[in-house]
């Protein structure tokens, strides 16, 4: 079905609705990857707003309305994509994503509101033919993005919306890093049986395109290493991109654990002492916590002139290794003493990285300011 159908479907559909039912100002629509989860940005808005005002309604929708193991039983769930969906969508006041929404309209009154996902990320957003971003069409809709850094800004005003509003408020799911999250890491640990080990080595590279997973590390040898160094027990975690699959061999030593269908990114970061990625924004994140990161990156070349890259990974402040032998040794030589520094050095150099941990009630405040 051509864009030019879709649009004038969901069109009919706002116009439907609008005439048989009236907008709640008191309501706001959630999503987040697309409808893949309850996760990210969005939950971290959700659940504050429910503290902030409990009368909100808060509507999520989701591809499986099965999977609500984590969801409060204050949120009501619509299936993606169906009359349900657009219904809420249409009579909430406002709407909450961080990825875009391909709605070519809106009803008179309503805000929407995103998060997006990556404020600082590495990868272009993918151009069209005509070198327009194929995300503006997904963000034309919205009234505010959420930001957390100078870097962030830019690639807002380039890439997603030149006129929409920019909250400067940092990212709400990284408001867990200032709290006291000592009850959190355990209980993450114990969801995923790592309570036998005293340290955390996470692996969590990004989607290439092509829907392969990344490439097969020795970290049998890497855990063998480390614990040489410091006598511990260390902990494995393989966390693959959602579009690609986990490689089996990984399953064969105990000590790796694949930790893909963990709901929540951020929590995997909170129990981790080391974290290995590649082009994955999740890296701006982690280093708030001041501990070890190092990108993995043997198709720099590669990625660089087939998807592009914000900027040259190669003079940034990021460690990084080309090879699992450079990455394995500078794993085991860095001092972790020396990694406070290191990341004050990213994150300046992202430009004024605005995260305090109130992101998430700074963004329900907005909301809230225009009920």
């Amino acid at each position: 079905m051509s864009r030019w159908i879709k649009n004038f479907i969901l069109r009919m559909l706002c116009f439907f609705v609008s005439v048989f039912y009236r907008m709640n100002r008191k309501k706001i629509f959630f999503r987040a990857y697309n409808g893949l989860r309850y996760a990210c940005n969005p939950r971290a808005i959700s659940e504050k707003m429910h503290e902030m005002d409990p009368d909100m309604e808060i509507v999520w929708s989701l591809n499986d309305v099965n999977d609500v193991a984590e969801i409060p039983d204050y949120v009501r769930i619509v299936k993606k994509k169906s009359f349900a969906e657009y219904r809420e969508l249409f009579t909430s006041k406002f709407w909450v994503l961080n990825a875009g929404i391909m709605i070519p309209c809106k009803r008179k009154g309503q805000i929407y509101m995103d998060t997006w996902h990556g404020d600082r990320a590495f990868k272009n957003v993918d151009k069209t033919s005509d070198g327009s971003s194929l995300l503006s069409e997904a963000y034309k809709c919205a009234d505010v993005i959420l930001s957390g850094s100078d870097y962030g800004d830019e690639i807002i005003r380039r890439s997603l919306n030149p006129y929409a509003e920019i909250l400067r408020c940092g990212s709400p799911r990284n408001d867990v890093f200032f709290q006291d999250y000592t009850h959190k890491a355990d209980s993450v640990r114990k969801a995923l049986n790592l309570e036998g080990f005293d340290k955390i080595l996470t692996y969590a590279p990004t989607f290439r395109g092509n829907g392969v997973a990344a490439d097969m590390l020795d970290f049998s040898y890497l855990a063998d290493e480390l614990e040489k160094r410091d006598g511990k027990k260390w902990g494995i975690l393989i966390r693959q991109h959602h579009k690609v699959k986990m490689l089996p061999e990984w399953k064969t030593d105990s000590r790796i654990v694949d930790a893909s269908k963990y709901p929540e990114m951020q929590d995997l970061l909170l129990i981790s002492d080391v974290v290995i990625s590649d082009y994955s924004s999740l890296v701006g994140d982690y280093v708030l916590l001041n501990r070890p990161v190092v990108l993995y990156v043997p198709d720099l070349d590669d990625y660089k002139s087939s998807r592009g890259l914000n900027f040259d990974v190669e003079k940034s402040p990021f460690k990084y290794a080309k090879n699992a032998k450079d990455l394995f040794q500078t794993i085991i030589d860095f001092n972790e003493s020396d990694a406070p520094e290191n990341c004050k050095q990213i994150l300046d150099f992202y430009g004024h990285v605005c995260e305090t941990g109130h992101a998430s009630e700074q963004a329900c405040q907005w909301i809230l300011d225009r009920v």
